[in-house]
């Protein structure tokens, strides 16, 4: 049985999270409606729109003005089930190792599975004499999880059990997938707020109702364990939907920023070779894109400068001290036995990271220059 205080201090919790959760969640959706966007990330702006709205509707003041087939439903357990649905469609589009045979039936099956325990759990609830007189949302929980409706019981247990094997199946895909990148910390952090939500359902959602409120789980720590694990679920399951957009966007803004001077210094050389910045374009995306243009850029420069294509002289093993070479070629310093071979990465770097480094290597060299030098102007250019 839940107190009053613990009530009350859930309530505290569930506003914190609707005030620190509506500021990401309308972020998400104007990124879907904005940018092209894959299943898993409609899935996970779906799931972050239900747990919203969820958390808002056992709030009192939201309760009580809520008409009684809007509480039916939310007692139903029909919340609980669609929002576990929507992790399942997320769990299985991020599935980076499955066929697209095997993720389009993966979402038939979920979808299957989903309205099963949807069906079963309304009828479950059509036999319940709860949900008829569900008008204080505190009694109404206390009645459903106190194990004496026959039908409430049937529909807590199969909501909570469909919700574990979700969560289970969420933990197990997020802790294979994490790493130190901004999504691989997000789904370490949904992964583990999925552990947290193992242990609120199981003690909270069949342990306490099958047992009628009995024995340990009665008690205060069985208390505790039907509350608390599901309060922080819900502080990582925010934090690992907000943590890779936020940081991918912050991550690009850098990116972009370590780019723009010698990508600005390529387009003075080459004005038509950069179309023109599409509006509706992510910024993961533009980095991309701005690296593609740096790459063209040099090219075309070298090709303008007739730079052999095999280095007469062994390349430097360094990845640092070749970028500063090529920055030195670049501002048109001689660099002895420069060649395209140059231009490539080293071995063991991708593409991506090493024009990412001549970036550097050229933004650090102009701002130690007192007057920055300009490509164009070089003696080394060729002209014709």
């Amino acid at each position: 049985m839940i107190t009053q205080s613990t009530w009350d201090l859930m309530q505290i919790v569930r506003v914190a999270m609707l005030v620190c959760f509506l500021p990401g969640l309308l972020y998400r959706i104007w990124r879907v409606v904005r940018y092209p966007t894959s299943v898993p990330a409609v899935a996970v702006t779906v799931f972050g729109v239900s747990v919203w709205i969820w958390f808002g509707v056992y709030t009192d003041w939201v309760w009580a003005a809520l008409p009684e087939a809007a509480r039916a439903v939310s007692v139903a357990g029909w919340p609980a089930i669609t929002i576990a649905a929507c992790l399942q469609i997320f769990v299985v589009g991020i599935s980076g190792d499955a066929s697209p045979e095997r993720i389009r039936r993966g979402l038939w099956i979920t979808m299957a599975g989903a309205a099963i325990a949807l069906t079963v759990v309304f009828i479950a609830m059509s036999y319940s004499e709860v949900v008829p007189r569900a008008d204080d949302v505190l009694a109404t929980a206390n009645a459903m999880y106190a194990g004496t409706d026959r039908g409430a019981l049937v529909a807590i247990v199969v909501s909570s059990g469909y919700m574990v094997l979700v969560a289970l199946q969420l933990a197990w895909v997020g802790s294979r997938n994490a790493d130190r990148t901004p999504v691989g910390v997000g789904l370490g952090l949904l992964a583990a707020a999925s552990a947290f939500q193992v242990v609120a359902s199981i003690c909270g959602g069949m342990w306490s109702p099958l047992s009628r409120g009995e024995g340990f789980i009665g008690g205060a720590v069985g208390r505790w364990l039907q509350t608390w694990p599901g309060c922080i679920a819900a502080g990582l399951i925010v934090a690992g939907f907000l943590w890779p957009p936020i940081m991918l966007r912050v991550q690009a803004r850098r990116e972009l920023r370590r780019l723009g001077p010698l990508r600005d210094a390529l387009a003075g050389m080459f004005p038509g070779l950069f179309p023109p910045v599409e509006s509706r374009i992510r910024s993961s995306d533009l980095v991309f894109e701005w690296t593609t243009h740096v790459q063209d850029g040099l090219t075309l420069l070298a090709q303008s400068r007739r730079v052999p294509l095999v280095a007469d002289s062994p390349l430097p093993k360094s990845g640092s001290e070749r970028s500063r070479d090529v920055v030195n070629w670049l501002v048109g310093e001689a660099v002895p036995g420069f060649s395209y071979e140059w231009l490539r990465p080293p071995e063991g770097v991708s593409e991506g990271p090493w024009v990412l480094e001549i970036a550097d290597a050229y933004r650090e060299r102009q701002e130690d220059l007192e007057a920055p030098a300009s490509l164009s102007g070089m003696p080394s250019t060729l002209r014709k």
